[in-house]
């Protein structure tokens, strides 16, 4: 990639902290933001070590004012978007605060951008704009209908990039991400991925808790690859104004997810606990990632079975 200066939101957190490190180590200038909601400290202190190329500014997407104190010293090129608050039972739980960093804080974002004439917003979206509509596999044309808060507020943010790129110029790109996993990914959070609260538990012998039978089953993609496909986005010039779905096109249940921690840790003899399946949780989930291989020529996507020997 080019040299720029970027801006990563969300920057402490688990997938924006692995795209500014890859960026830092291939030379490039990075700016970063994050309130510490969801961020790690220790994120940005590995970032810190990498490079003198990272500049990092505590602040909160939804406060406009500082943000755009950051864009006014920064001389910033293009974005990549990842703040949020990713969590299904957060938006359930209160609607009002998620939506004001999921929806208003990625306005925020598009607006400076427009001010500040950044050239391309890659934003970081999600499968849950699809809900549980029951056809497989999901593309970038299935049936839209969210099932949460959290998926209403995505696909707002996803409507947002559609005008911020035809009425004002920006150059956007949707990432609709499936079910990331990888290093960093914080296990004490209540919306952490399954699988790093699986690994945290197991490795210490402890029960998890299976919410529903167990046979849900969902795409696992790494985040080394989606690391790959943000980049992508951001050079492309067949990726201006496009949706991409972001997964690997294979299936794991949640039982089988179970069944290949416990076995990496010598645990079989644990059982999961089985309890009642939550609302807003969508039973299955599979990407058609034709679009994403052709047109961002994403290739050589790591198998879930070598993806997880990484942990």
């Amino acid at each position: 990639m080019k040299k720029n200066r970027y801006l990563v939101t969300g920057v402490a957190g688990f997938i924006g902290s692995h795209i500014a490190e890859e960026l830092l180590k291939q030379g490039d200038e990075v700016i970063g933001v994050d309130n510490f909601y969801s961020g790690n400290l220790e994120n940005i202190q590995l970032l810190e070590k990498i490079s003198g190329n990272f500049e990092f500014h505590n602040v909160d997407i939804t406060d406009f004012d500082n943000l755009k104190k950051v864009f006014q010293n920064s001389n910033i090129t293009n974005i990549f978007h990842l703040a949020a608050v990713a969590s299904v039972q957060k938006s359930i739980e209160n609607p009002l605060f998620t939506n004001s960093v999921n929806v208003k804080g990625t306005l925020n974002i598009l607006e400076l951008a427009k001010q500040f004439q950044i050239k391309r917003v890659v934003f970081s979206s999600s499968a849950a704009v699809y809900g549980d509509e029951p056809t497989l596999p999901k593309n970038e044309n299935s049936i839209i209908q969210p099932i949460s808060p959290y998926g209403y507020e995505k696909l707002m943010g996803e409507h947002y990039m559609n005008i911020f790129n035809s009425l004002y110029g920006v150059e956007t790109v949707v990432l609709r991400y499936f079910n990331v996993y990888g290093e960093r990914q914080d296990p004490s959070s209540d919306y952490s991925g399954v699988i790093s609260i699986f690994e945290n538990r197991i490795s210490k012998g402890e029960t998890v808790n299976i919410y529903g039978d167990g046979k849900q089953y969902r795409d696992f993609i790494y985040v080394k690859d989606v690391v790959k496909i943000n980049f992508q986005a951001m050079e492309s010039d067949k990726a201006v104004g496009e949706v991409f779905a972001c997964g690997t096109g294979r299936t794991t249940t949640i039982l089988e997810l179970f069944n290949m921690i416990a076995k990496k840790y010598q645990a079989e003899h644990l059982k999961p606990k089985m309890e009642t399946a939550r609302n807003g949780d969508i039973r299955e989930s599979v990407c058609d990632n034709l679009k994403l291989t052709e047109t961002l020529q994403i290739k050589n996507i790591t198998k879930f079975s070598n993806g997880i020997l990484q942990l």
